[in-house]
C-alpha cells in the first residue's frame, strides 16, 4: 500500500484528527467490535474509517476480524499509535498552558497513586484534596491507581500528569521530588508454617508473592533468594495473597502494622529480611508549567510539613 509519497505533506485537515482518534480507540479497545462502544458507531463505519486512514497515510496499518482475537497491529500500526499517544500528551500540555492564562485554574488533572496511599502515614491525602478543590474549584480531578512500574510509562505517555511511586531509577523525561521513606519487612500469615519455623533456608524455598516488574536495587538482591514467585503488583493484591497463608511476601512496615498487632502476620526474620524504599512525587519535566502540577505538589508538601 505505499505510495512513495508523503502522506501528511499538507496540512492535517480535522478529518485527518477524527481518523486518528478512531484508530486510537480501536487500538485501545482491541479490535473494532469492543471499540463500537467507545466511539458510538457502527462497526462497518469503524471499517471504512480505518480503510480510508491506511489509504491516507499510504500503510496497512492493522490486520482484522470480526473479533478481538485475532486484531493485531502492523509495525507501522504500532509506530503509528505511539506517535497519536505522544500527540496526545502534547495536547494535554497545551491545554494546561492555556489554562494558565486564565484566572482560574480548568481542565482536568490526571493523577496516579499507589493502592496502599490512604495507609501511608506521613501522606493525609484526603486534607490534600480538599484543600486542592478549595484553591482550585473548577479544576476537574482524574484519580487512578497504578502499579509502580505502570505509573512511570503513563506519565511519559502524556496519559497521567504526576504521581506518587517508589523511587526506582530516574527516568530521562521525568523530574523527581523524594518525599519519604519506609521500611518493607517479609511477612508470612500466623497459619503458615514459616511462622514457627525461622529458618532461612527453609523460608526462602517457600512461593513469594511478589511484582513481576523490576524491583528496586537496593531490594533485588533479597528477591533473588526465592525461585519460586506467584506475581501480585499491587500492594493489596499482595497482601490478600500473604494473609491466605498459602505465600509469604514484602510488604510496608505500616501496611502491615494492623494485621501483626491483630495476630495475623508476623515480620520473618527482620533483621536479614528488610530493605528501605524512598518514594517520590513524579511528573514530565514539561509539566513543570502546568499549573495544577504546582499547585497539588506544594499543597501535598505542605499537608506532610502540617
Amino acid at each position: 500500500m505505499k505510495t512513495g509519497k508523503s502522506a501528511l505533506s499538507g496540512r492535517i485537515s480535522d478529518m485527518d484528527l477524527r481518523l486518528l482518534r478512531v484508530f486510537r480507540e480501536v487500538v485501545q479497545a482491541g479490535g473494532l467490535a469492543p471499540a463500537e462502544v467507545a466511539l458510538n458507531i457502527s462497526r462497518s463505519t469503524i471499517s471504512v474509517h480505518l480503510s480510508d486512514l491506511e489509504t491516507r497515510l499510504g500503510m496497512q496499518l492493522c490486520l482484522r476480524s470480526r473479533g478481538r482475537a485475532d486484531f493485531k497491529l502492523t509495525p507501522e500500526g504500532e509506530a503509528l499509535y505511539q506517535a497519536i499517544l505522544e500527540l496526545d500528551g502534547h495536547l494535554a500540555s497545551f491545554k494546561s498552558q492555556v489554562n494558565a492564562i486564565q484566572s482560574q485554574l480548568t481542565g482536568k488533572l490526571r493523577i496516579l497513586l499507589p493502592d496502599d496511599v490512604l495507609a501511608m502515614p506521613q501522606l493525609d491525602l484526603p486534607a490534600t484534596v480538599a484543600r486542592l478543590r478549595e484553591r482550585a474549584p473548577q479544576l476537574q480531578l482524574d484519580i487512578q491507581l497504578a502499579a509502580p512500574h505502570e505509573l512511570e510509562l503513563e506519565i511519559l505517555a502524556g496519559r497521567a500528569d504526576v504521581g506518587l511511586n517508589p523511587l526506582h531509577s530516574r527516568r530521562p523525561g521525568l523530574s523527581y521530588q523524594p518525599l519519604f521513606s519506609h521500611q518493607s519487612l517479609l511477612y508470612g500469615a500466623a497459619s503458615h508454617p514459616c511462622a514457627a519455623d525461622v529458618d532461612e533456608e527453609f523460608i526462602t524455598q517457600q512461593e513469594l508473592a511478589a511484582p513481576d516488574h523490576a524491583v528496586l536495587s537496593g531490594a533485588a538482591h533479597l528477591y533473588r533468594l526465592f525461585p519460586y514467585k506467584s506475581i501480585a503488583n499491587h500492594m493489596a493484591a499482595r497482601l490478600a495473597m500473604i494473609l491466605s497463608g498459602k505465600f509469604i511476601g514484602f510488604l510496608p512496615e505500616y501496611l502491615a502494622k494492623p494485621y501483626v498487632k491483630k495476630g495475623d502476620l508476623t515480620a520473618l526474620l527482620p533483621a536479614r529480611f528488610s530493605y528501605r524504599i524512598q518514594n517520590a512525587l513524579t511528573w514530565k519535566g514539561s509539566a513543570m508549567e502546568q499549573p495544577a502540577v504546582n499547585l497539588f505538589r506544594d499543597l501535598l508538601v505542605a499537608d506532610r510539613e502540617l
